[in-house]
């Protein structure tokens, strides 16, 4: 039977300068994009990008919103997934931030009751955000 290797007291620095254990570095590796709800967040919501990696939102509107998309680490890709879903009583209307690119248009966001929309937007590693439609 192979050994298991324990690096839980072991260290590791990364490119970025964060430390992480052996263990964290784990959990690390094995873990999924982090998703972030925001739940009625209001007239306007913003949407930062992760530290490091890649990162989704799961967006429950009570109201019409305005998003913006904010941060971006130069010299790394990175996406974001964002997910909305209308609440019961539907008609929240979403506008999309002027800084995201859509190469085939804006994502049409469904305001019927209990609808779902989920768009990629994405960080070039430079300057720029490009959105694009999933699915919705």
């Amino acid at each position: 039977m192979p050994t298991l290797l324990d690096f839980s007291a072991g260290v590791a620095t990364g490119a970025g300068g964060s430390t992480l254990s052996g263990g964290q570095i784990v959990d690390a590796v094995t873990s999924g994009i982090p998703m972030l709800t925001k739940a009625n967040p209001g007239a306007s919501c913003d949407l930062p990008f992760a530290n490091r990696g890649n990162i989704g939102y799961r967006i429950l509107p009570n109201q019409n919103c305005i998003l913006s998309v904010s941060g971006g680490n130069v010299g790394e890709l990175q996406s974001m997934r964002v997910l909305i879903q209308q609440p019961y009583g539907g008609n929240c209307e979403i506008t999309w931030p002027d800084n995201v690119i859509w190469p085939d248009g804006a994502a049409f966001v469904d305001s019927r009751i209990g609808a779902v929309c989920c768009v990629e937007i994405m960080w070039d590693a430079a300057s720029r955000y490009y959105g694009r439609l999933i699915f919705g």
